[in-house]
């Protein structure tokens, strides 16, 4: 089999460099349109990041010991927004302006009581949790037992349960101030 020939090697003419490759090479970046990609590359990453903790992920870092032993003082908590919260899970929420995290011990419709000797009970059963503290009513608090969590709201408590700062003072929270349950919580030291 005969190689193929170009125009001109018919015409009897040597091919040019050109004739050959059919391309010219590439003309090399400036250094301006370099730096202008380069840049426009890390506003994108910037803004999928951004993206990611604005609509997916939940991150805080816990001030205070109202989670001990499962998160403590100092802890980077990170949370899935996507996940609706769960019974037993440790969550971030809002509450007044600020971030906190919290277990979740009633959904809508569970009935919680608070026994005299510090037990909780969901739905005429004691909860079976791994809190080491007894679980007593608020001083001062307006919520009353038993207590049946509204539609759309979720029972909050600390697991460091002598911190009453949590749905026994200000009863259930919005599932809309829930950011989702904890996925990741990462001791930090020297705080």
């Amino acid at each position: 089999m005969k190689p193929k020939r170009n125009k001109e090697e018919i015409r009897g003419r040597p091919p040019d460099e050109k004739a050959r490759n059919n391309k010219e090479p590439p003309k090399p970046l400036s250094t301006k349109r370099l730096a202008i990609s380069l840049l426009i590359k890390i506003a994108a990453i910037v803004l999928a990041v951004w993206l990611v903790f604005i609509f997916v992920l939940g991150l805080t870092i816990n001030y205070g010991n109202n989670m001990h032993p499962a998160v403590n003082d100092g802890d980077l908590v990170i949370s899935l927004k996507l996940q609706r919260p769960y019974l037993n899970a440790a969550v971030l929420y809002r509450h007044d302006g600020k971030t906190r995290t919290g277990r979740v011990v009633g959904l809508a419709g569970n009935v919680i009581e608070l026994s005299e000797n510090g037990e909780l009970i969901v739905n005429g059963a004691i909860a079976s949790e791994d809190v080491y503290y007894p679980t007593y009513q608020a001083e001062n608090s307006t919520v009353r037992y038993p207590y049946t969590v509204e539609e759309g709201k979720a029972f909050i408590l600390n697991d460091y349960r002598e911190d009453t700062d949590d749905s026994r003072t200000f009863g259930a929270v919005d599932l809309s101030e829930i950011d989702g349950p904890l996925i990741l919580s990462l001791r930090r030291r020297g705080f």
